[in-house]
């Protein structure tokens, strides 16, 4: 994504001085629970979807255990295990993990599986707080979220105020993007990253693990900048995830942002009809370069045993520069058909590499740029589409741009809002302004998709394109991200750590979706506190 931070600093700062727009941006109201509670619920992030208050205190002491429902225990023991760990390392005594064959003793953590429990979901669970404490759920996943809950209910003390709860997402995914083509992050920070989101219930990691400045995993083609992750690191840190039930999905942006393959295979580089050589992507029209691809992507296949696989897709090229590239349009009406654009080669190449990662039983992904009328083709349907931009790449204001969140839907794709810029963080000048991180809270929603919207530094908001909207929950929108973009400026691991870390608390109780626990940022911010990390 090389030019979204770039362009969006840029053509804002040009359409806002030129219409002279200052849009300040309410904050909504707090959502009612559907199921009102009798007391003001525990303090957790995200926030519970319901509790209904009950007399009495949970005390976890020396002596409490996570139990396991008798039948569960293959299931189930290794999110008990995990629970009894960081229970363990939080009160500072060993907690024993057994099979609950009998009345549990108070004190006690019983975590149980049973089908049909209404309304919850596959990652919902339902917890009950007496004497002792249980969790149950339809699933593993579920079950995970439960101890969640737990984790940060017992964060600061030992108790736990009586009540139940019934606590559900509205979106299946909820996630981080993270960078490492810009920026090396080491394996520990982003271990790190994982105990946070799991602790936040985010269940999605993607990792951009290749552009123009880097290659940042280990390569058989010797692609790997200076400091980069092992093969054997990246397999540490997705099953480090998988413990924490969160999906690592990979990307090898392609056909743009290659510039490091490209500068040790430049016989594929991308060349116009004058002549001009593109550093950054290839020419995929060479039935080499696709095989080359191909062969990346096998290389690192087996690293990832995840659904997912990212194509990129990515600015590649905007509408009013394919008539400089003859190639694209004679390999499109070669292998598309005598109708066929060049921009239909695009899509012939995606789907090209998706039927490829089908074939090794992978699910793909692909932002959305190229997903837009003027083809004749489109771009395969069980390919999930992340929505980030309403420009052709680079030409902002284009015609044929990508279909709307809303039309994407109603022809059958599912969809993640990763919207430029609400979901953004940029290490500009070390920090994202204030202002980006209130928007998120205060005014954004999961339903709410731009393409580009730019953040004035006094303190109001020029939106440059408008917002697109669709149906809270809608069938399809799977979720969204907080997407951790390395350019425009650098900072340090530490830095990024401080940036991203109250936009990933954000990010969870907006995917979560359940009642905002403060009517703005500035009352969200003691939540932030008071659930802390497990990191500290």
């Amino acid at each position: 994504m090389k030019s979204r931070y770039r362009a969006v600093r840029t053509l804002a700062g040009t359409l806002a001085a030129a219409v002279g727009v200052s849009l300040a941006v309410a904050s909504p109201a707090v959502a009612a629970s559907s199921n009102s509670a009798s007391a003001t619920p525990p303090v957790t992030i995200p926030a519970l979807q319901s509790w209904t208050a009950a007399t009495g205190t949970f005390t976890f002491t020396g002596k409490s255990r996570v139990l396991v429902n008798q039948g569960d225990m293959p299931k189930l023991k290794p999110v008990a295990d995990l629970l009894a760990t960081e229970l363990g390392s939080r009160f500072g005594f060993k907690v024993k993990v057994a099979s609950n064959g009998n009345k549990p003793d108070p004190g006690d953590i019983v975590i149980g599986l049973r089908k049909g429990i209404p309304g919850i979901g596959e990652q919902g669970y339902q917890l009950a707080v007496e004497k002792s404490a249980s969790i149950t759920a339809g699933t593993e996943d579920g079950a995970f979220n439960g101890t969640r809950t737990i984790l940060q209910l017992l964060k600061h003390g030992n108790t736990i105020p009586a009540g139940t709860a019934r606590d559900w997402p509205t979106y299946p995914e909820r996630g981080v993007m993270i960078d490492l083509g810009r920026m090396y992050l080491s394996l520990d920070w982003l271990k790190a990253r994982v105990r946070d989101m799991a602790y936040l219930k985010l269940n999605t990691l993607q990792l951009h693990l290749s552009d123009d400045e880097g290659w940042r995993v280990q390569s058989n083609l010797g692609l790997q900048s200076a400091q980069y992750l092992t093969k054997n690191e990246i397999k540490s840190l997705v099953a480090y995830a998988a413990t924490y039930h969160i999906t690592v999905i990979p990307e090898i942006d392609m056909p743009a942002h290659l510039g490091v393959l490209l500068q040790k295979y430049p016989q594929y580089r991308l060349v116009d009809k004058n002549g001009n050589v593109s550093p950054t992507k290839i020419d995929f029209t060479i039935p080499a370069a696709r095989d080359l691809l191909k062969s990346i992507i096998a290389e690192y296949l087996p690293l990832f045993p995840g659904t997912y696989w990212h194509l990129g897709q990515d600015e590649y090229l905007a509408n009013s520069q394919f008539a400089n590239y003859p190639q694209l349009e004679q390999y499109a009406k070669t292998t598309v058909g005598p109708n066929a654009t060049a921009k239909d080669a695009v899509i012939q190449f995606a789907n090209e590499m998706n039927r490829f990662i089908r074939s090794k039983c992978k699910v793909g992904r692909a932002w959305n740029d190229n997903v837009g009328p003027g083809t004749t083709i489109e771009i395969d349907k069980n390919v999930v589409v992340q929505y980030w931009t309403d420009s052709d790449s680079e030409d902002l204001f284009g015609p044929n741009g990508p279909y709307t969140p809303q039309t994407l839907l109603d022809k059958g794709y599912q969809i993640v809002n990763d919207s430029l810029l609400p979901t953004y963080a940029y290490p500009s000048g070390g920090r994202t302004p204030q202002i980006h991180v209130n928007y998120l809270y205060d005014a954004w929603s999961v339903e709410q998709f731009y393409g580009y919207l730019y953040f004035e530094q006094n303190g109001t908001y020029v939106k440059i394109l408008p917002v697109k909207t669709v149906a809270v929950g809608a069938p399809g929108l799977r979720g969204s991200m907080l997407n951790i973009w390395n350019s425009g400026g650098t900072w340090t691991q530490d830095e990024a750590a401080t940036d991203i870390y109250p936009r990933m608390r954000i990010m969870a109780q907006k995917t979560w979706n359940s009642p905002q626990p403060a009517a703005d940022y500035t009352g969200f911010q003691p939540i932030i506190d008071q659930v802390g990390s497990p990191n500290s």
